[in-house]
């Protein structure tokens, strides 16, 4: 069965191998920085000693993660002496010591450390010593244990009971115990004089080369009758703590600051204590046994040497000098070994943990003075890019811009260019630029044909106008026929198309050119009723209505798609987005200044600085443009309602014209003079339309771009005739006053016959008067003013782009939320309101703004001048009764049931007051109330 899973169970091994291998496996980093890494290497040498191994990697840890170094540990060999050190570091092989004990390295000092090689750098705050050791329990005098106590023959009894009797080749790699100057047996150093001498006593040193020489030295020139044991340190501290568990005397060879040994703290051991130091015979150390020093070896700081490169390195060498490790930092490191045993590298682990909690102690040693550019490497670029994506994506569905672009050139012929030139026909005439040949020309043109009644009859209606493809006028159809094909934009017509309102049909209509005033043709015969068989037509209502009303919320949304609001909106997400990269760059500045901030302090500072100066300075600013902002939209609001007024004005003055004709007029029912006053009638019912037509000729693009073509469709639709035209293309920037002129022509006339009276001419002069002056004359503003807010408001725009991005930063986070929402608020704010006073400007009756149907208001005026000219024609011209027409004449069923009202209303008042006698008298179908 062994031998059947055996393939099986090798192929699951390779396969948890490679699924090994393909997992990308990163060491995470004890400290996160996103600082760009250094092209510099440090190598630290790393004792086998626990401080050392912990001061080593605190220090690689922040080279490595915070200042950016490459930095590569390198762990002494067991032929590596500690008297090697500094030789190593003068020649390069390694980069920093930064635990090196000097005792007994005097000689090597003055060889390896100066000018030419190894740098001493400082210290660490605070003392140490070595030397030896017993358990505060073989101390019976107190704190502190003197030399001489180690002479008594009881001590050769204690200190005898932990010793051995062969030592480990581990603890001399170099076989220094094997020279004569040593006099080792089985690694073993017994001064000559034992011979003589009872030496069962024994110190237990364990490497050879810690100190070397000194504790040799020591035991000899003082006498003392102890053998030295050389092992290695795990051999020791398991012999130390044996002797400490069991309460046995033991002398060892230790050091402080030292890691407990095995839980042991290095409170609980007292130094053994020699003359002290100024009292020495010699300081000749020699490093064998063979030296003078008989004292004490003192306390001395443990320093920090470094090579000639890390020295000539400027930030590794301001870190390796300002740091340093306190009497509490070397507890704090102790006390956390112990928690960490069963990590794989107990050392490092502690050091982070020194690291993250003692951000305090460590900030001040690092620093990162090569300055840092932002590259293309940095985090926050792609956060810049998918921003330019939705920014280009916006962009391009505003409308389909390439199309926008393309219709724009179209519309600015179509609106402002048909307006531009209706002045500019206009100015020609008055300044004399046209010559005489062109008006000769000009009227010499064919008018449109005058179409036949009694063509294109169906039943009993005949169809009043030629065959045309759409109610347009003449140079709407011809100018607006190319641009047509592209349509009205995606949004208005689609809303058109599938669910219109009010507001988008009459924006449709209005750039499509559709009049239903020009749908149908004028005649006299239609309109004088020859014959009681013939049905008289009454002009059409408008298709469209006057102006959009926001009824419903789908009102408010069609409104909200097909107005220049939504190009606020897209326009405010554009530089809302414009802003959002902005403050993400903003931030990537101010993380580049965190960084630099050794290169140059008060960047950081300054920066944050300038932003809070832009942001009140925006505050101040902003008080400018709103008070213009505010000042002319009221103001172009105001003009707008006065121009909607004046329409009104004039709606309300042709109809009361059409009042005053039509009971000024006597006769229109008599057999020998109806025909000849209602075709006088007839003549003031063309003029008094075209006056009022004539009124939009220049504000609205559907009249017309030249006196030429809105007198080809007055011709067209009957209510000028050509020779008439003819007259008025003399004069074409007066072509109102004319026709008024005709009408105070025929008003003189007609009473010089006898068909108005004298009586009513005043009155009739007054109406005449008050329509002449009713013209919509769109003055623009000032082209000063305009271009001033303009600049103003931009400015603002600008101001509001970069300010509030730079101070309203999120730290930390390249995607900057409350950049994009405050510049996209207040964009649209501002934005809003200049486009709003931009639409107003453009008067109620352009089609690119807040605009209402003046087809309908042309309709509505004529068919009421239409019924009220008409309202007394009851006869035809040969005296008979006309049948119901369904227009608002008078019939003799109305006539009827207004005197049996009357009649009701006799008997109910009979009993509270006398009844009045009223007469019901029908003349020419007329109905009149007299109370007697």
């Amino acid at each position: 069965m062994a031998r059947q899973l055996g393939p099986l169970c090798l192929s699951w091994r390779c396969f948890c191998w490679l699924l090994l291998a393909a997992c990308p496996c990163s060491e995470q980093a004890c400290v996160d920085d996103s600082k760009p890494q250094r092209n510099v290497k440090l190598r630290l040498l790393m004792r086998d000693w626990q401080s050392h191994r912990m001061v080593t990697h605190v220090a690689a840890i922040l080279l490595r993660d915070v200042m950016k170094y490459d930095v590569e540990i390198l762990e002494a060999e067991d032929d590596w002496t500690t008297s090697q050190d500094l030789a190593r570091l003068a020649n390069g092989e390694i980069d920093a010591n930064l635990e090196l004990w000097p005792k007994g390295k005097e000689e090597e000092f003055a060889s390896f450390v100066g000018d030419s090689g190894a740098v001493d750098v400082g210290i660490h705050q605070l003392p140490a010593r070595s030397g030896m050791y017993v358990p505060k329990y073989a101390n019976h005098v107190g704190s502190f244990y003197s030399y001489a106590t180690l002479k008594g023959e009881d001590v050769q009894t204690d200190f005898s009971k932990v010793s051995i009797t062969q030592g480990e080749n581990s603890s001399d790699p170099n076989g220094m115990c094997e020279t004569a100057a040593w006099n080792c047996k089985d690694l073993i150093y017994t001064p000559e004089y034992c011979t003589d001498r009872r030496c069962e006593a024994q110190l237990l040193k364990g490497s050879l080369g810690e100190d070397q020489g000194l504790l040799e030295q020591q035991i000899r020139n003082n006498g003392l009758n102890f053998s030295v044991a050389y092992t290695s340190r795990k051999t020791q501290e398991r012999l130390v703590w044996e002797a400490y568990a069991t309460r046995v005397p033991v002398l060892f060879y230790s050091w402080e600051p030292r890691a407990p040994i095995h839980g042991i703290a290095g409170e609980e051991f007292v130094h053994v204590a020699f003359p002290p130091k100024d009292n020495c015979t010699n300081s000749n150390t020699t490093g064998t046994p063979l030296g003078n020093v008989d004292c004490d070896l003192g306390s001395t700081p443990l320093r920090k040497v470094v090579s000639p490169t890390l020295n000539a390195t400027h930030d590794a060498l301001y870190f390796v000098e300002r740091f340093s490790l306190t009497a509490e930092d070397y507890s704090w490191l102790f006390a956390q070994r112990q928690l960490t045993d069963k990590e794989s590298d107990p050392e490092e682990v502690v050091a982070c943990m020194f690291i993250q909690n003692h951000a305090d102690r460590w900030q001040p040693w690092v620093v990162y003075s090569e300055r840092i550019e932002i590259t293309w490497d940095d985090p926050c670029w792609p956060t810049v890019w998918w921003q330019l994506g939705i920014f280009a994506v916006v962009l391009c569905l505003m409308d389909h811009r390439w199309v926008l672009i393309r219709r724009c050139q179209c519309f600015r012929s179509d609106t402002s260019s048909l307006l531009d030139s209706m002045q500019q026909n206009s100015d020609a005439f008055v300044a004399g630029v046209v010559s005489m040949e062109q008006v000769s020309m000009t009227l010499k043109r064919r008018w449109p044909l005058r179409v036949n009644k009694q063509q294109n009859c169906d039943g009993n209606r005949c169809d009043k106008a030629p065959q045309r493809s759409m109610t347009m006028t003449s140079q709407w159809s011809e100018k607006r026929r190319e641009t047509k094909k592209m349509g009205l934009g995606c949004s208005l017509s689609f809303l058109n198309r599938f669910c219109a309102s009010d507001s988008t049909r009459v924006k449709t209509a209005v750039l499509k050119g559709e009049m239903t005033f020009m749908s149908w043709q004028r005649t006299a015969d239609d309109f004088v009723m020859l014959n009681s068989d013939s049905k008289s037509m009454a002009p059409p209502k408008c298709h469209t209505p006057l102006r959009g009303v926001l009824a419903t919320k789908l009102d408010v949304l069609h409104y909200l798609v097909s107005s220049s609001i939504k190009d606020v909106f897209c326009l405010s997400c554009l530089l809302g987005l414009i802003g959002s990269i902005w403050g993400t760059i903003s931030q990537m500045i101010a993380t580049n200044y965190n960084y630099n901030i050794e290169v140059h302090p008060m960047g950081l500072e300054q920066w944050l600085s300038f932003g809070k100066n832009l942001m009140e300075l925006s505050q101040s600013f902003s008080f400018l443009p709103v008070f213009l902002l505010g000042f002319f939209v009221n103001r172009e609001c105001s003009r707008w309602v006065g121009l909607v007024d004046l329409a009104y004005g004039v709606w309300g003055r042709v109809e009361d014209m059409a009042l005053l004709l039509a009971g000024a007029v006597e006769g229109v029912n008599n057999t020998g003079t109806a025909e000849a006053r209602r075709q006088y009638l007839f003549k003031a019912y063309r003029w008094l339309n075209a006056v009022h037509y004539l009124t939009y000729y220049g504000v609205d693009v559907r009249m017309g771009s030249s006196p030429g073509e809105v007198l080809w469709d007055l011709v067209y639709a009957g209510l000028l005739l050509e020779e008439e035209a003819e007259v008025l293309l003399g004069t074409p920037n007066k072509m109102q006053q004319v026709i008024l002129s005709w009408l105070s022509c025929l008003w003189h006339q007609m009473q010089r016959e006898g068909v108005v009276l004298a009586s009513s001419t005043h009155q009739f002069t007054d109406k005449l008067s008050d329509l002449r002056g009713s013209v919509l004359h769109v003055e623009q503003a000032p082209n000063l003013i305009k271009v001033m807010l303009k600049i103003v408001m931009s400015l603002l725009t600008l101001f509001i782009l970069i300010a509030y991005p730079w101070q309203l930063r999120v730290e930390d986070q390249c995607f900057q939320p409350w950049a994009l929402m405050s510049t996209f608020i207040l964009n649209f704010c501002y934005i809003g309101l200049l486009a709003m006073m931009t639409t107003l400007e453009k008067s109620p009756f352009a089609p690119s703004g807040d605009c209402i149907n003046t087809d309908y208001i042309l309709c509505e005026v004529e068919l009421m001048t239409f019924r009220c000219i008409r309202a007394c024609f009851s006869r035809d011209i040969e005296g008979h009764h006309l049948r119901p027409s369904g227009t608002l004449e008078l019939e003799e069923a109305i006539m009827q049931e207004a005197a049996q009202v009357v009649t009701a209303s006799e008997v109910l008042e009979e009993d509270t007051q006398e009844a009045p006698e009223i007469k019901v008298v029908g003349e020419e179908g007329s109905v009149t109330l007299v109370e007697i």
